[in-house]
């Protein structure tokens, strides 16, 4: 029957330790999900130590730091924090954080920091950009600030620095973690896609969260997107993603709203409703 029929979501993303919230929303949702990993992810912590080892008292001179990926979370908590002193890790949770998206948002207040803004107001750079700018433009302590402190990956978007640089607001960069490509990504994806029953799901969908290691896989929905599975959908995370795709060929079925759970998983309810 119809109505026993499931809808599968395949996702080309890590999966988050020690909860995902993509996996949370998908199983109370009924959805089956199923993660490919695409990338693999290594802590960096020499030019954090280094920074502070030329600045000792850095962390006591800024107020506010940009994270925008839980990956630079990870590296913070299992890499970064542990090597700080007490009082180092009081400084460093006292500041402001500003971050993209409401998991992440999450992801650093169970880190232990207290004030973080954005989050859910910012589904992107370019939003948190702003935010940034209008925060600091009535903070009167702002003006004196020497620099924000901008943990970053290895490679990544320079859309949030170029938009406070314009405003005449300093960042300094730090490298957090790497990030390198798996051999093995699209075989994993093709196991993925061969392993389900047709006849049980409703759809099959494909989520894209990153250009990052998708080169293979992309290849592959351009020509197969609608011709070897009619059951076959894409979503996109963002905005950026389905601009990506589309200069890849490949039609975005649905874009989520927002990049997180909720809005990925409502957007897709919304568009098999419609169907």
């Amino acid at each position: 029957m119809a109505s026993c029929k499931k809808t599968r979501v395949i996702l080309l993303k890590n999966k988050t330790s020690p909860i995902d919230n993509y996996e949370s929303e998908c199983k109370n949702n009924a959805f089956e999900p199923v993660f490919v990993p695409l990338i693999k992810h290594t802590h960096v912590v020499k030019d954090f130590k280094n920074l502070l080892e030329t600045i000792p008292n850095y962390l006591s001179t800024i107020e506010y730091i940009i994270i925008t990926s839980q990956r630079t979370v990870e590296s913070l908590n299992e890499a970064i924090i542990p090597m700080l002193t007490g009082e180092q890790k009081d400084s460093l949770f006292g500041k402001t954080v500003y971050t993209v998206g409401p998991a992440t948002a999450n992801f650093i207040r169970r880190s232990g920091f207290t004030n973080v803004k954005g989050g859910e107001d910012a589904g992107n750079g370019s939003v948190l950009a702003d935010i940034i700018i209008h925060d600091l433009s009535i903070d009167l302590r702002a003006r004196s600030l020497s620099e924000l402190l901008f943990l970053v990956g290895e490679t990544r978007r320079d859309i949030i620095p170029k938009k406070l640089h314009s405003k005449g607001i300093k960042v300094r960069e730090v490298v957090t973690y790497k990030t390198e490509e798996l051999n093995d990504s699209f075989k994993r994806f093709d196991s993925a896609m061969q392993s389900y029953n047709g006849n049980e799901m409703t759809l099959n969908w494909v989520v894209v969260f990153s250009p990052q290691g998708t080169k293979e896989i992309t290849q592959y929905l351009s020509v197969n997107h609608r011709l070897l599975d009619s059951n076959l959908r894409i979503a996109s995370i963002g905005p950026t993603t389905q601009q990506y795709l589309e200069d890849s060929n490949i039609t975005s079925d649905i874009v989520s709203p927002k990049p997180d759970p909720k809005s990925l998983l409502h957007a897709i309810e919304v568009y098999q409703r419609s169907k």
